[in-house]
């Protein structure tokens, strides 16, 4: 079972990159908090390690500023101490994400700030909070700002210089011709290298998708990332949204004609479902990956154990690929 709880929580992070923010979907943040708690008591080390990667890693700040507060909360409940303030500490990055999980807690928590979360919070200021970050975050319209944070953590500095910073980060909370001097920097993603797809890969492109939504480029990256490949291209009739059946019917019948025992299939498409009928055309443990290249109901990612649907034109979708694969092994990416 604890294998099992570990998997599902990890796929759901995964999805993140490639679904929209989970706040947006209060059901889907609902089950990620379920889960995070539920792990947080069950494998604790496991837990931070996860939340640290999401963070640091796939860069998924409310993913992991969520996951964070809910490590925290159920420690609590759960009368578990130790670990809280590291994993508080572990998911700040940038000069806002302490401001960012404050937000979240005063939400769902409250206003009271236990130790751990003072702490931890506390630890993070002290490396975020520079001359430079002040100029270029403190942003006036936004109503927590630098000066709130110290003021709820009162974090303790590191020496006299930081001491009269955090001073006037306080003086300019509340002087109100205070002005950000330089603009927000954009944070560019850092380079990711694609993965490298074991074994032998079965890809179905929808040409009437691909040409729609100029999607040739990126089937052919995906491709010559595969160690054996077999890029299949098929042209279906133009189908009405009310015979969706049809469109199964015909996915369905390729994969019956192809499936060679291949280690994994690829379904480029769009409007495409990831149904019971389409699922049980390939054996239960082959992974099944759905790209539906529409914008109709892809902002959620379904997934489950080896059945992923997500938006294919996310960033992340050939990563995220490789990483469903990996937790199903308990191949952890940390």
């Amino acid at each position: 079972m604890g294998r099992r709880l570990q998997r599902e929580l990890f796929r759901m992070v995964v999805s993140d990159l490639v679904s929209d923010p989970p706040n947006l979907y209060a059901a889907r943040l609902a089950r990620y908090v379920h889960l995070v708690r539920r792990c947080t008591v069950e494998h604790p080390d496991w837990t931070a390690a996860l939340l640290r990667w999401a963070r640091h890693e796939a860069g998924l700040a409310y993913t992991a500023h969520a996951g964070a507060a809910e490590f925290l909360a159920a420690r609590l409940a759960a009368g578990q101490h130790g670990m809280s303030r590291q994993v508080i500490d572990s998911v700040l990055v940038e000069p806002l994400d302490p401001t960012w999980l404050l937000y979240y807690w005063n939400y769902f928590h409250g206003r009271t700030l236990p130790k751990p979360l003072k702490r931890g919070i506390s630890d993070a200021v002290r490396r975020l909070y520079t001359e430079q970050s002040v100029l270029e975050d403190d942003r006036t319209r936004m109503e927590l700002r630098f000066g709130d944070v110290l003021n709820r953590v009162h974090p303790k500095p590191v020496d006299e210089r930081q001491s009269a910073l955090f001073r006037s980060i306080v003086e300019r909370r509340y002087d109100r011709n205070a002005q950000n001097v330089k603009p927000p920097r954009p944070r560019p993603a850092p380079a990711r290298e694609l993965p490298r797809l074991a074994g032998h890969t079965l890809v179905l492109a929808d040409l009437n998708a691909v040409e729609r939504y100029e999607f040739g480029q990126t089937v052919e990256l995906a491709a010559s990332r595969c160690e054996r490949v077999e890029v299949v291209r098929w042209r279906r009739e133009r189908l009405p949204h009310h015979r969706s059946n049809d469109l199964d019917r015909v996915v369905r019948r390729r994969f019956r004609i192809l499936f060679r025992r291949h280690d994994r299939v690829l379904v480029i498409t769009e409007d495409q479902q990831l149904d019971r009928p389409l699922s049980w055309s390939l054996p239960w443990h082959v992974p099944l990956h759905v790209w539906d290249l529409s914008d109709r109901d892809t902002q959620w990612a379904s997934v489950s154990r080896h059945r992923y649907r997500h938006h294919g034109h996310r960033e992340h979708a050939l990563w995220a690929l490789s990483l469903f694969e990996a937790g199903e092994q308990g191949l952890w990416p940390w």
